[in-house]
């Protein structure tokens, strides 16, 4: 089951939300790091370790013989059970116009046939590049916001693009949602869910010193994981998961071209 978790501009980071999700999910996991700015995960959470594979590497092996049987290979382990896998992203943003989205898309929706869910973090909507493919194949689409009037009146306009059939990345109806990072600043949730027309699945505290190891590499410490963040990530990670389970359907997404609309989603001048 594949998971796509993208933001408007102005919003709070995808890549550390994404990665207490990851953290806290309640089936075995891959976070794909599949912003075409380029991952953050090993320089943060991962202490600057160096990887073995990742999203560059993984590509290359594609295009030598496909992906099957090759996306173990690039994954990391994120916690110490190994039910959390990382896909690490590239490291030179450049890449991404090289990555083949669309293939790469089709393999993730059914990492094991299913049994393991991914959560890809596919970065801002209008960023160059943006991969519109995995939104396309994605069971749930989730709009990572802010709670103030800023973050929410992008986050409106995201949701409207995500909707928009001539845009090239509506997944289908009823698919969408979104996660508040910060909530009461001053919006709640369900002043949220209104503006939005989306449910909101889940919100995460604005906690310090737990965001500070998942973004920078802080130490974590014993109580790192009874901290406000991670409970709420738990909590939020379960309805996740039970919504996008919900709406999971086989779509067929149209052909990858290079037609306007494609191109507006990943290379707007107004970003």
């Amino acid at each position: 089951m594949l998971i796509a978790l993208c933001s408007a501009k102005g919003a709070p980071g995808v890549t550390t939300s994404g990665l207490a999700l990851a953290l806290s999910w309640p089936r075995d996991v891959v976070l794909a790091e599949l912003d075409p700015a380029g991952g953050d995960v090993l320089a943060g959470y991962g202490r600057a370790q160096l990887s073995a594979g990742g999203l560059a590497e993984l590509e290359l092996a594609a295009r030598r013989g496909g992906i099957d049987g090759q996306l173990d290979a690039h994954l990391l382990h994120l916690d110490t059970t190994g039910r959390a896998r990382l896909l690490p992203g590239l490291s030179d943003p450049a890449t991404a116009r090289h990555v083949g989205w669309e293939r790469l898309a089709a393999a993730l929706a059914s990492v094991e046939d299913g049994a393991v869910d991914v959560l890809a973090d596919c970065g801002r909507l209008r960023a160059e590049h943006f991969p519109a493919a995995v939104v396309r194949w994605a069971a749930a689409v989730v709009v990572v916001t802010g709670s103030t009037l800023r973050a929410v009146r992008a986050a409106t306009q995201a949701v409207a693009e995500l909707r928009d059939e001539g845009a090239g990345l509506a997944p289908g109806a009823g698919v969408l949602a979104a996660l508040v990072v910060g909530p009461g600043e001053p919006y709640g949730e369900r002043e949220i869910a209104e503006a939005l027309g989306v449910p909101v699945l889940g919100v995460l505290p604005r906690d310090a010193r737990a965001a500070a190891v998942l973004s920078d590499g802080a130490p974590a410490g014993r109580l790192f994981g009874q901290s406000a963040l991670l409970r709420a990530a738990r909590s939020a990670a379960v309805r996740l998961a039970e919504f996008a389970a919900a709406h999971e359907v086989r779509l067929t997404p149209p052909p990858s071209t290079s037609s306007a609309p494609a191109t507006s989603a990943g290379g707007r001048g107004d970003r």
